[in-house]
């Protein structure tokens, strides 16, 4: 990924959306993101029903659903890292400590449904110690 939590923060500046450096509470706003959220979570899911169907034989049908699926992924990725970013929350920090919990379970291998299996000695990420980090930032 190419910096896409930074390009995110951009735009939100760009736009003279609020993008602060530190966790707030900002809970006025989060109507207008739950309304984005639920749009988004539609359209996705819709693009999603239409790629589990796309004819595999129909080159420009398969090409499409996956355009409309890869689209609307990332719109949904761009709404929900907006409202984290609206926060002030620590997206980078956040994806740093829950990406290396979830590495240190591949050496478990997979159960039944294909999930990764957490080994015995797998902590989980200090997600309330991300959080107190990024508080504690001046």
């Amino acid at each position: 990924m190419s910096d896409f939590f930074g390009k995110r923060r951009a735009l939100m500046c760009e736009a003279g959306d609020p993008a602060p450096a530190r966790p707030r509470h900002e809970p006025a706003a989060l109507a207008q993101w739950e309304a984005m959220l639920a749009e988004e979570l539609g359209e996705f899911s819709r693009a999603l029903a239409a790629y589990r169907q796309a004819d595999v034989h129909d080159a420009d049908a398969l090409v499409h659903a996956q355009a409309e699926l890869c689209a609307e992924g990332v719109d949904l990725l761009n709404v929900v890292s907006g409202l984290l970013i609206a926060q002030g929350l620590p997206l980078e920090a956040m994806f740093d400590a829950i990406h290396a919990a979830n590495l240190a379970k591949c050496a478990s291998g997979r159960d039944a449904h294909g999930k990764l299996v957490k080994p015995g000695h797998w902590q989980g990420a200090d997600k309330a110690g991300v959080i107190r980090a990024a508080h504690a930032k001046s």
